[in-house]
């Protein structure tokens, strides 16, 4: 008996062979065109022959939302016209030469025809001297097709989806998630589609799927800045199948930080440290993605009300940020995470929950403090957001520590940078602290501060998460 061959090894084989066939020819769409009405064929005779769609056909020949003129398309022309396409197109050519006066010279795809080449002509005249469009904005641009995926992507491709990620991740540090969540979601939809590339080595999969994850993170964290958290979730589940196919452990405890930061803001404090205990069980993450995890599990244990357990965590976060043998290679990403302001500023955002707990003074000095070093250490030209929410935090408990010249002066410096910035959590401090400042009327010096924030975020009432309306109430009644 002859052995039978396995279904995967005749699924391979044809997917390779699938892969060899080129998905394109040498012809372009009025070329073929061209072709076909110079033997008199009406284009819905081959659509019909072909059993393919006429509107298509029409698409492909007039070069729209770049549709190529495929091995089928090109099979399905010259079955019905009965010629070769490519020594017909040479004809047309020739044609096109001796008509316009060429002498001889090859007519180069793109090249249009007297008639077309001068309508388009006319419209950039128009359009110079201010005249309109013409068509949906929409669909000129649908007219410049679909983006392509290089498949299989190079090292140089890999490349610049890297260089991607630490531009759109400056961009949300600085904007917020507004924009950026819009852009890597579009980016990742070109990108997800490198992945399944047939015959890619290895180490270029792995490194693709890094990149991926690390794109689809930083969607995710803009995506839930924006109070968008179903998206949120989706794209975090993405970051995370991705960064555990990379084999990247830091990676992937750095995703389960932004996911149990998540829950945290949504008051799911017991899922959060949950998918902390994830991320800390793997020996392999370096110590500033420890620290990350730390200070998470520190604001989230602040959540809780239990003292112990948050001043625990921030002395483990300080341990590891204090710790001299730390590498400080600047091509290391996690390097970047031992910022002297992101460590201030998550104690202290820990510290002003826990003392919205436990009412105890030294706890609220000791959140002031913290913010304060955030405020003074982040830039905020680079880090807007977090620069904004720190010292935006800090004015609302200055202002509930019945300091309110200082609150109005870290508000009011606040809201110079606020406005940049598209947050819904920057929107829900900012009607935190106008609400505190509508609750100082005996204070002149607040009251310009209530339509400077209105100024900012509009007169209506935001969707504040269930924390951040805690907090509120207990502030005003401070």
């Amino acid at each position: 008996m002859h052995p039978q061959p396995d279904p995967a090894d005749r699924t391979g084989q044809a997917a390779a062979q699938s892969a060899a066939r080129p998905t394109t020819t040498g012809l372009d769409g009025p070329t073929l065109r061209a072709v076909r009405e110079s033997i008199g064929v009406p284009l819905r005779r081959i659509a019909r022959t072909a059993g393919m769609s006429h509107g298509h056909l029409s698409k492909v020949e007039r070069g729209e939302h770049g549709r190529p003129v495929t091995p089928a398309i090109m099979a399905a022309y010259e079955r019905v016209t009965g010629i070769t396409l490519t020594q017909a197109a040479a004809q047309v050519a020739q044609r096109r030469d001796r008509d316009t006066g060429r002498r001889g010279k090859t007519w180069q795809p793109g090249q249009l025809t007297d008639m077309r080449r001068q309508a388009y002509n006319a419209a950039i005249g128009a359009l110079a001297i201010g005249g309109h469009l013409g068509e949906p904005v929409s669909r000129l641009i649908d007219s410049t097709g679909r983006p392509v995926t290089p498949t299989p992507p190079d090292e140089a491709d890999i490349q610049r989806l890297e260089q991607l990620v630490t531009v759109l991740t400056a961009l949300d540090l600085r904007h917020g998630g507004g924009l950026t969540s819009q852009i890597t979601k579009a980016l990742l939809r070109w990108a997800v589609a490198m992945l399944d590339t047939a015959g890619m080595p290895q180490p270029t999969h792995a490194r693709l799927a890094a990149a991926i994850a690390a794109l689809a993170a930083r969607a995710g964290w803009a995506a839930f800045d924006t109070a968008a958290h179903e998206p949120a979730r989706s794209l975090f589940r993405l970051a995370l199948s991705t960064a555990a196919r990379a084999g990247q452990p830091n990676l992937r405890a750095h995703v389960l930080a932004d996911i149990a930061a998540q829950h945290n803001h949504l008051a799911y404090h017991h899922d959060a440290l949950a998918v902390i205990r994830l991320g800390e069980g793997d020996e392999r993450v370096a110590p500033p993605v420890r620290m990350l995890l730390h200070t998470v599990k520190a604001r989230t244990y602040a959540a809780l009300g239990d003292a112990n357990q948050t001043a625990r965590q921030i002395d483990h976060a300080e341990t590891i940020y204090a710790d001299p043998s730390q590498s400080t290679d600047p091509a290391d990403w996690t390097n970047t995470l031992m910022h002297p302001g992101h460590l201030y500023a998550a104690t202290g955002h820990a510290m002003a929950t826990l003392a919205h707990h436990t009412g105890t003074q030294a706890h609220a000095q000791d959140a002031r403090r913290r913010l304060a070093q955030a405020v003074d250490t982040l830039n905020p030209a680079t880090h807007t957001r977090a620069h904004t929410l720190a010292a935006l935090r800090l004015a609302a408990l200055q202002l509930a520590a019945d300091d309110p010249r200082q609150g109005i002066h870290t508000a009011t410096a606040a809201l110079q940078t606020a406005g940049q910035v598209r947050s819904a959590r920057i929107t829900h401090s900012l009607t935190t602290l106008r609400t505190l400042a509508a609750h100082h009327p005996d204070q002149p010096t607040t009251q310009p501060l209530v339509p400077e924030i209105t100024a900012v975020i509009g007169d209506g009432p935001t969707s504040a998460d269930p924390v951040d309306r805690a907090e509120a109430s207990e502030l005003e009644a401070r």
